[in-house]
């Protein structure tokens, strides 16, 4: 009986043992083909992580030779801003029959600077500096603006990209009237005189100054009309730019500084937040946005070297002979010494002064004199235009003459001296095409 119980557990311990072995096999053959789709798993992920690498280095590569296309095309159209014109002679083709081909699919294209071969192929027309390879530059007409777009592809071919922004047409100054004098506030202080505006307040309506608040407590300052504003005769009608100015007084005021008149405009409500965006051609709200704007007036001058460290070379440069802009942007002190003209009536300036700015005895300025700090003018200097402060200012010790000039804001506002191309804000895109 002992003996049957013993193989009975010796035949259970066997059987036991081949159980176990199945068990280990089962289980290995599991893990084996988790740990397989494990190592298939990161491999796709490796391959498609590779592939994404890959596109966002083709399409960075494209990129960038597409922001390289766009920087020669906006390039290109602010040295030839007559381009703006979209004249068929300067050679723009029209996208008529071509616009499913790319650029004239753009929205609004009406004339592309290129060859076209209408319905079949548009080859861009601009010089690509340094021959960029796999990039291409073109300037696209609408109705109102112009397009300045760069293609790129990466080098291989497989990438591609588009990248634009518009241009428009803009005057560097407000339209409309200027008043001859524009500040803040102040103390009119000295015996300065003012010929005013004949029609800034409207037509017929003389403006000589607009003030946010002023007090009048010292000195004796006035204005007076054009035909008031005399030495010999008539200033306006027997004087030019090549004679002083300073032996002319006003024979008949018009405000003094013991009865303000109606040419005085104070204003507390509607004064601009900035004189200088005013003058500008801005209505802004906020310092940051000053700040933005005194940048990229102070680019457009810098765009034609016109970025002085002071006013001690002014009175060198040959306004005559450069017309492209008459935009001087000074970023230190600006003292014009006694007897020193700048300008002229046929070709004024605009002076924008960041450091403190003093005319001495005698000089004379012909244009717009804008400062961004302490204005100060002393005895017989004459603007013939306007006075602009940012910030409050004295502006006299002594005798000076502000002289609104009809030719000189006609010459300012002309459209071939004054008028650039600007960028759209939020006019850039970039895009597959």
């Amino acid at each position: 009986m002992q003996v049957e119980v013993d193989n009975m557990t010796k035949q259970l311990t066997k059987h036991y043992k081949h159980q176990r072995g199945a068990a280990v096999l089962l289980v290995s053959v599991v893990l084996l083909i988790a740990v397989t789709l494990l190592v298939m798993f990161a491999v796709r992920v490796g391959l498609l992580d590779q592939r994404m690498s890959g596109n966002e280095y083709r399409h960075k590569e494209a990129f960038a030779n597409a922001e390289a296309g766009l920087e020669q095309a906006a390039s290109y159209l602010r040295a030839n801003p007559v381009l703006h014109a979209g004249d068929v002679a300067d050679g723009w083709a029209s996208c008529t029959g071509s616009t499913a081909i790319f650029p004239c699919n753009l929205t609004g294209a009406e004339l592309v600077y290129a060859t076209v071969v209408a319905g079949t192929s548009i080859t861009p027309n601009l010089p690509m500096a340094g021959n960029t390879p796999n990039s291409s530059a073109y300037l696209v007409k609408t109705a109102s603006t112009t397009i300045a777009v760069g293609e790129g592809a990466s080098d291989d071919g497989t990438g591609s990209a588009v990248a634009q922004v518009s241009f428009a047409k803009t005057s560097l100054l407000t339209p409309g009237q200027i008043p001859p004098l524009m500040m803040p506030s102040g103390d009119l202080n000295g015996s300065f005189t003012i010929v005013p505006n004949p029609n800034g307040g409207g037509p017929g309506v003389p403006i000589s100054a607009w003030v946010k608040s002023i007090g009048t407590s010292t000195g004796s300052w006035q204005t007076c009309n054009h035909g008031e504003f005399q030495d010999t005769g008539v200033c306006m009608d027997t004087k030019d730019d090549t004679v002083s100015w300073s032996t002319c007084t006003c024979i008949e005021p018009k405000s003094t500084s013991t009865s303000v008149g109606d040419d005085i405009v104070v204003d507390s409500t509607d004064f601009p937040f900035s004189p200088f965006a005013f003058i500008f051609g801005k209505d802004l709200s906020t310092a940051a946005e000053v700040d933005a704007l005194k940048a990229e007036i102070k680019a457009r001058a810098d765009d034609k070297g016109k970025v002085l460290a002071d006013c001690t070379t002014l009175d060198t440069i040959d306004l005559a002979n450069d017309v492209e802009m008459p935009l001087i942007w000074v970023e230190g002190a600006c003292d014009i010494g006694p007897g020193v003209v700048i300008g002229d009536r046929t070709t004024p300036i605009i002076l924008v002064v960041e450091g403190d700015i003093k005319v001495n005895a005698n000089g004379e300025i012909w244009g717009i004199m804008v400062g961004l700090a302490d204005y100060t003018m002393n005895g017989g200097a004459v603007v013939h235009g306007s006075a602009v402060s940012e910030i409050e200012s004295k502006l006299t010790n002594g005798a000076y003459a502000q002289v609104y000039d009809e030719s000189v804001f006609a010459r300012l506002q002309d459209d071939t001296l004054t008028t650039d191309i600007s960028k759209v804000q939020y006019s850039w895109r970039d895009f597959t095409p």
